[in-house]
């Protein structure tokens, strides 16, 4: 608990304490052990992306099903609290022994599925007493992991208890089958479908149909500060319109983005004289609306890659049919490896370089030939996500 000093400078930290201080209580309120019970773990608000196509996917073919959700994130679970489909939403008590048998008692799932790597030892443990069956959804596997080193020979132990394994991509696959694993399929990840849902719901949103007035609009998601640097040339001297949503929305980063920008830009939440719809930038400062403005972009730049936050979910502007440009950091995500090798995605690694590509984006020819890979490649995998809802069916 070396982090708890910190409760006082960050709310975040408080509330990483705090919630799951609370947690075992709400679950005794609002769980009951004889339900048909399925538990979903996710780190944070990506991974809850992956996981909600197959909660909602469930919830419509099994009526008394009864959905758990933990976060391990303050961001994930305090931007999701309206989420309909869940019977519970807690934060993941901390994997000690302890936490873990209490919790396993309480929420007594038939089955338990964890997102992505965000996998605790104690709780597979109980999982497996409990004769609950394990799911990993949307996982990977690299060599360079602990689990496959000498010192991690006791995790991998632990993940013997994952009854099925869903992962990303054919070297995850071959990694756990070299280590005696079993039950493992490619199945792609469920993000995929959710970027389709919002395809098709095609929804509208008047005022940016009016600030972006049919010109060119650069679509700048999730961004932090290194990614502001990179964008910044290209956002201030370039005639197109600008839509940039900082993955950070507190008044303080949005002080900031209005200072350096000044008389050019306007928050959308201030987005209401025919002044502020002639400015050149707008600044998103709300959580929510981002997966649909993507509709928008003529070029979609998404943030995370270029500093240790990790890159962000480059399928929602990718299902719009449009070119994505990332920064350098993006080993590790599936996606994003793939398609910039398709010639879908680019990587920059400074200002230049994202001047020089976006430039080059101006090639219509080029710019649809890379829109149209983007959406191929996320109509493709779609197809492999049924896999996952129907063994999850099959055992519910």
């Amino acid at each position: 608990m070396s982090a708890q000093p910190l409760r006082i400078f960050s709310s975040k930290t408080n509330l990483f304490f705090e919630g799951r201080r609370n947690a075992l209580k709400i679950l005794r309120e609002e769980v009951n052990p004889s339900d048909k019970n399925i538990w979903f773990h996710v780190a944070s608000l990506g991974e809850f992306e992956i996981a909600k196509p197959i909660i909602e996917s469930l919830k419509s073919k099994i009526d008394d099903l009864k959905i758990i959700i933990t976060f391990f994130s303050p961001s994930g679970l305090e931007n999701s609290k309206d989420y309909m489909f869940a019977d519970s939403m807690v934060y993941l008590p901390i994997d000690l022994s302890a936490n873990a048998k209490k919790f396993i008692k309480i929420v007594n799932p038939k089955v338990a599925v964890f997102i992505k790597n965000d996998i605790w030892s104690n709780y597979l443990f109980y999982l497996k007493q409990n004769n609950s069956l394990i799911y990993s959804v949307s996982s990977k596997f690299y060599k360079s992991q602990f689990y496959f080193k000498f010192y991690g020979i006791w995790f991998l132990e632990k993940l013997r208890n994952i009854n099925y394994f869903y992962v990303q991509d054919i070297d995850s696959k071959n990694i756990l089958e070299n280590y005696s694993l079993k039950n493992i399929s490619i199945s792609g990840d469920s993000r995929f479908s959710s970027v389709i849902k919002t395809l098709e719901e095609n929804k509208s949103i008047e005022k940016i149909e009016k600030f972006i007035d049919n010109k060119k609009c650069l679509i700048a998601g999730s961004v932090w500060e290194k990614d502001i640097n990179i964008i910044n040339k290209v956002v201030l001297e370039n005639k197109t319109k600008s839509i940039i949503a900082p993955h950070d929305i507190t008044s303080n980063f949005i002080k900031k983005l209005e200072n350096l920008y000044g008389n050019n830009a306007v928050k959308f939440s201030c987005l209401n004289s025919k002044g502020d719809f002639n400015k050149k930038i707008l600044i998103i400062d709300s959580i929510g609306s981002l997966k649909h403005i993507y509709k928008y972009g003529y070029v979609s730049y998404i943030g995370g890659g270029m500093s240790n936050n990790g890159l962000h979910n480059i399928l929602e502007a990718a299902v719009f049919s449009c070119p994505v440009i990332i920064g350098k950091n993006y080993k590790g995500f599936t996606e994003a490896e793939e398609l910039l090798k398709l010639g879908g995605v680019y990587s920059v690694k400074d200002s230049d370089e994202f001047s020089k590509v976006f430039s080059m984006l101006d090639d219509s020819a080029l710019r649809n030939k890379s829109g149209k890979i983007n959406f191929n490649y996320i109509l493709k995998s779609v197809k492999k996500n049924s896999k996952i809802i129907n063994s999850l069916s099959k055992n519910l």
